[in-house]
């Protein structure tokens, strides 16, 4: 008999030895969240370059030679040359508004962010309101290749399908920022305010432009939460992205605002990085994927206080070596280009 009080008592600490013991963490919690890949990134200022006449630059691309710039209360697309000297504008809109200089900021389509892609035999401009206003529901295709061709798009039902998957509600909560595409996939960036993560929409790239093109039914779109660093009591949000060798850089910004239509004081500005191949490890809203960035400075090493809008890079000799021009606005009216280079190394995986 002492030999079975014996056993059961082994057996009964063996029970509650397994019930107490430590499970393993669902997906997207720190566990699979160390499983992405670490990278180091270095940065460089190289020059500034200010723009008097061109309002509030928000988005900015690069094709055949020429850089488009916009502003997110301007109506004209700005064209400057390889040089960075404007030499044209082109109309998007009625122009009757900005008798100022600007556009007021109830009437403003707050345009944020744009990106070129290829339909047919045509080269595009998609350009893309912010959402966070029933004003700011717009969007413009400008064809590269049939000069200048503008045709206006409603965003109202592909960002009121974007608040559904938010579980957001009334204005100035949605806030898309940045747009980058590629061959495969095309991907839209939710800037955060307050305690909310940045987001990032991904779609197919063929669905995305039949939505526009041949009025088809909503993409279909995957959604990853990324958390970035923060200034004071004030998150930094996303701002604009550009897709290249399987990453997506973006740009941040701090402002110490706690919505998506005020503007504010900028607190500092941030270039970043995405392994896209990671995604799969940022799904998790919960506990939101951390990802390499680094701020930005001025060329004489001083904190750079403008707000960083928009992207695009260039490959230059060496392995992870990138050219980067950055959009910024000043809040004031008037918009800078900032010359960056940009290391991206790999670092070993930590477990």
């Amino acid at each position: 008999m002492k030999h079975f009080y014996l056993l059961l008592y082994i057996a009964a600490l063996l029970f509650f030895s397994a019930c107490g013991s430590k499970q393993p963490e669902r997906s997207g919690t720190r566990t699979s969240r160390n499983m992405m890949k670490q990278y180091n990134l270095e940065v460089l200022t190289l020059d500034k370059r200010f723009y008097e006449s061109i309002p509030s630059g928000s988005g900015l691309e690069f094709y055949n030679d020429v850089y488009y710039l916009m502003g997110d209360d301007s109506p004209y697309l700005y064209e400057l040359d390889g040089n960075f000297k404007l030499v044209q504008q082109y109309a998007l809109f009625d122009t009757a508004a900005f008798g100022s200089g600007r556009i007021p900021k109830s009437l403003k389509p707050d345009l944020e962010c744009m990106a070129r892609f290829t339909y047919g035999r045509d080269e595009y401009l998609l350009l893309l309101g912010s959402g966070a206003s029933a004003e700011r529901n717009r969007g413009f295709l400008v064809n590269l290749t049939d000069n200048m061709q503008v045709r206006e798009v409603d965003l109202s039902r592909l960002y009121l399908f974007l608040k559904k998957v938010l579980k957001i509600e009334g204005e100035g909560l949605l806030n898309v920022e940045g747009l980058a595409m590629d061959a495969n996939y095309t991907y839209l960036m939710q800037r955060s305010f307050g305690a909310r993560s940045n987001v990032l929409f991904r779609f197919e790239t063929d669905d995305f432009i039949d939505y526009f093109f041949l009025d088809a039914r909503l993409p279909v779109v995957a959604v990853y939460y990324f958390n970035l660093p923060q200034l004071q009591y004030y998150h930094a949000g996303f701002s604009g992205a550009y897709a290249l060798d399987g990453r997506l850089f973006f740009t941040a910004s701090v402002e110490a605002t706690t919505n998506a239509i005020d503007d504010a004081q900028v607190l500092g500005s941030y270039i970043g990085m995405i392994d896209l191949g990671s995604l799969p490890y940022a799904t998790d809203p919960v506990h939101p994927a951390s990802v390499p960035i680094i701020k930005l400075s001025n060329p004489d090493g001083s904190a750079y206080l403008g707000k960083a809008e928009s992207l695009v890079l260039g490959k230059v000799a060496g392995a992870g070596e990138y050219r980067v021009i950055v959009v910024s606005d000043d809040d004031a009216g008037h918009t800078e280009l900032l010359e960056l280079q940009l290391s991206v190394q790999s670092l070993q995986q930590e477990n």
